[in-house]
Parts: C-alpha cells; sequence; structure tokens
C-alpha cells in the first residue's frame, strides 16, 4: 500500500512540474509572413531580401507561438533596423505585429524580429532590404520641349501656331493665342513679356504673363512679342511673335 502512495505522489509530482514548466523558446514558432508593399501583398519566409523605395511604407505581418504556452506566457518581441554599418536605426523593445516602416534614406538595411519567451530571446527572423532613392527633380530649362503647342484664334478660326509666327491683323481686331511653357521638373514656370513696337521704338513689359484671353492693338504698326520662361531663376529659351497691324 506504502508504495502504491509512493508512486502515486510521485506521478501528481510530475504531472505538476510538465505543467508548471516554464514558457520556452519554440524551434517553429513564427507563424508563416506576409509582406505588404504598394498595394501588392507576398508570402515570405525567414531571410527574405526586398527592394523597395525610400519613403514607401510596407508592411510585416506575422507572429509566434513560445512552448509551452499558458495564460502568463505570452510571447514579447523586439525588432532593430540595422544599416550596413551595423548602426542600429531604429528599435523597438516592445513591438506587436504587424510591423509597419519606411526608410527615409538609400542602403542596405537588416531588419531583427526577435522573440522572448519566459524572459529569454529566441531564435530571431531576419530580413534585409536594399533601399534606393530616385534623385530629386530638378527645375530646369526645357529647351527642346519646354514650349506646348500655340492655338491662335482669329475671327472664329482655329490656327495651329508655332513660336516665330506672323500674325497679320487689323486695329482693333482680337486675337486668342494659347499655350505656355513647362520646366524640367517639378517646378512652376514664370513667363516675363515685351511687347516691342518695331516703328516707334515703344516697349512694353508684361511680367508674370499668360497666354490665355484676348488682346487687341489699337496702333497700327509692326510689332513684335517676346515671351521669356524661367526656371528656377534662370531665363529660358524664348518664344517671339510677330504682329503686323494694318
Amino acid at each position: 500500500m506504502k508504495k502504491i502512495i509512493s508512486l502515486f505522489t510521485v506521478i501528481l509530482l510530475i504531472v505538476a512540474v510538465v505543467q508548471a514548466q516554464p514558457c520556452k523558446c519554440n524551434r517553429n514558432g513564427f507563424n508563416p509572413f506576409t509582406y505588404t508593399y504598394a498595394g501588392a501583398s507576398l508570402a515570405v519566409s525567414n531571410g527574405h531580401q526586398f527592394e523597395v523605395k525610400c519613403k514607401t511604407p510596407f508592411k510585416l505581418e506575422g507572429g509566434y507561438k513560445c512552448a509551452y504556452t499558458t495564460a502568463i506566457c505570452d510571447v514579447q518581441f523586439k525588432a532593430t533596423i540595422k544599416n550596413a554599418a551595423g548602426v542600429v536605426v531604429k528599435n523597438d523593445d516592445a513591438f506587436q505585429f504587424p510591423f509597419n516602416y519606411e526608410f527615409e534614406t538609400a542602403g542596405n538595411y537588416v531588419l531583427e524580429i526577435a522573440p522572448w519567451c519566459g524572459g529569454k530571446k529566441c531564435t530571431p527572423a531576419k530580413f534585409y532590404f536594399t533601399v534606393t532613392c530616385d534623385a530629386p527633380a530638378t527645375c530646369a530649362c526645357n529647351d527642346k520641349n519646354g514650349w506646348d503647342k500655340f492655338t491662335a484664334y482669329i475671327d472664329g478660326t482655329v490656327k495651329p501656331t508655332v513660336c516665330g509666327s506672323t500674325f497679320t491683323l487689323k486695329k482693333e481686331q482680337p486675337i486668342v493665342i494659347q499655350g505656355g511653357y513647362k520646366c524640367l521638373g517639378n517646378c512652376n514656370v514664370v513667363i516675363n513679356g515685351t511687347l516691342t513696337n518695331s516703328t516707334t521704338g515703344s516697349l512694353k513689359e508684361f511680367p508674370n504673363m499668360k497666354f490665355e484671353g484676348e488682346f487687341k492693338f489699337t496702333e497700327a504698326g509692326k510689332y513684335k512679342l517676346v515671351a521669356v520662361p524661367t526656371c528656377n531663376g534662370k531665363d529660358c529659351k524664348p518664344c517671339i511673335f510677330y504682329f503686323i497691324i494694318n
């Protein structure tokens, strides 16, 4: 009888030890990872190499289960991102999936996600990133394709027009010339115009002019309109129109 009681006691102790077994790392603890970038999602695994653009966010979803998980055995995560020199550029000691981030500068980076079970660091998952940044757009003259195609409207008649065209009009006869200029890069153009009366030599300036709306000549003569586009403070190739007013 004593032997039976002793055996029963040993069994109870074994059960108690198993139930009280501490939270441990799990060799297969990581859940499948899902990577989302630029609107597309991809199933990935530990060690995957990514190519991304600067300032373009990505999302990594996943999870981990510790071994012998109980109500008090929740996994904790620590994440670090290091550059090629091993310098930490991001450190998060208490993050939860999904992991969201975007890189600010070009280079090669390693993302390490380490699960912790029962206060012990488990084998981390690592992901590798090659980051490139587009060169910033520069504002510059566009001598080849800067001037748009012009269209002239005279008495309801549409006339395709190019720089260097000559118009013969009567006094007070309205004309509309539509068109414009596009600088290289993401910047605004400023067009400054000068209208010279070749007969009298008089000159009129049109700062920040727009090719829109109608205008008329009140005096007969020969005129030259010079439109100079400016990109980032630099004068570009002008467009010239000639007018003969009778």
